[in-house]
């Protein structure tokens, strides 16, 4: 339970800076690198901790890209669910560590 307010709280103060990363608090958003185009959200970590990449999708359901590490892209992709990437205002994907 401590763990996961840390991590909710960690998630909410990244969000304000524009990227949301969540999970453990240790990582920072300057760490990672995001691209994201009408269909696709990724996003590249220099760290040895997994993520992934995930982001809501037009139709509401979220699209999760494979885990990785050390710098590899991570896309998820909102085709695979007929969609697309929201994008009305703010961050649309985020980092979530495995």
């Amino acid at each position: 339970m401590k763990r996961s307010l840390a991590s909710a709280f960690a998630a909410v103060a990244l969000a304000a800076g524009g990227i949301t990363i969540t999970g453990t608090p240790t990582a920072t958003a300057a760490a990672c690198t995001t691209w994201q185009d009408e269909n696709t959200f990724g996003a590249s970590c220099g760290t040895a901790n997994a993520y992934y990449a995930r982001v809501k999708c037009t139709n509401g359901k979220y699209a999760r890209g494979v885990t990785t590490n050390d710098g590899r892209w991570s896309y998820a992709y909102c085709t695979a669910f007929g969609s697309n990437v929201r994008i009305a205002g703010g961050a649309q994907g985020y980092v979530a560590w495995a």
